[in-house]
């Protein structure tokens, strides 16, 4: 049997990179690998044992130590720390800014990236991020990009945080705070957020997320051999 793909999907917060990315595991039987949830898992811990971040010695030695339990299959991406599964924990708005300040670590950066080519290691995955198609997997057979209007994707972004405690109190305060990401994306030195030359791009602004799963199964059925997809729910 033929090595299963590696299918990639990056973009800026809100684009629908989660809800495609799992869609896409789930039609194809691949694994769904969420970057962003490594970043939480580290910005969580770091702030329970209260490590500073800043530190240049401290910071790689609690990486090397530091080893959440995966459990990645076409449903989703789960951690569990300690013994603990901490899925809902890590979805609060709060945990989502402190790991954007993680993100821009290169000790973390490069942590996670091990990580994820780890559980990659055989192929067969759908693996969602900034840096996916840039960085961690370069050699991925497909590449996406989505994009969508920042007021869309602050609409979306506030629609998941509601009744959420540390939410942010309007519409207009998540789009200046998913504005603010966007530049801290693009221009931080190790990794920024770029479109792949290769990437099928996609704006999501007016798409349902089944329209955009649609489009991209057509570029992966277009790039890998039928012996690397056995697609499902068809």
């Amino acid at each position: 049997m033929a090595r299963r793909g590696i299918i990639t999907i990056d973009g800026p917060a809100g684009a629908g990179k989660s809800t495609v990315g799992r869609l896409l595991a789930q039609s194809l039987g691949y694994i769904y690998l969420d970057s962003g949830a490594l970043y939480r898992a580290v910005a969580w811990q770091a702030n329970r044992v209260g490590l500073d971040l800043d530190d240049p010695v401290a910071l790689p030695a609690w990486l090397q130590e530091f080893q959440p339990r995966v459990t990645s299959d076409a449903q989703g991406f789960h951690l569990a720390i300690d013994g603990r599964e901490v899925d809902q924990e890590l979805r609060s708005p709060q945990v989502s800014r402190d790991a954007s300040r993680v993100a821009t670590l290169p000790p973390v950066r490069r942590w996670v990236a091990e990580h994820l080519r780890h559980l990659a290691r055989e192929g067969g995955v759908v693996a969602e991020g900034r840096d996916m198609g840039t960085v961690v997997f370069p050699e991925a057979e497909v590449k996406i990009y989505l994009d969508a209007s920042l007021a869309v994707r602050a609409a979306r972004r506030d629609k998941e945080w509601q009744n959420k405690a540390d939410s942010l109190p309007t519409p207009e305060a998540v789009m200046a705070e998913l504005a603010s990401r966007d530049r801290q994306d693009r221009t931080r030195a190790e990794a920024p957020l770029r479109l792949h030359p290769e990437a099928l791009c996609l704006d999501t602004t007016d798409l349902k997320p089944e329209e955009v799963v649609q489009q991209c199964l057509a570029r992966i059925r277009a790039a890998l051999s039928p012996g690397q997809i056995v697609e499902y729910n068809q």
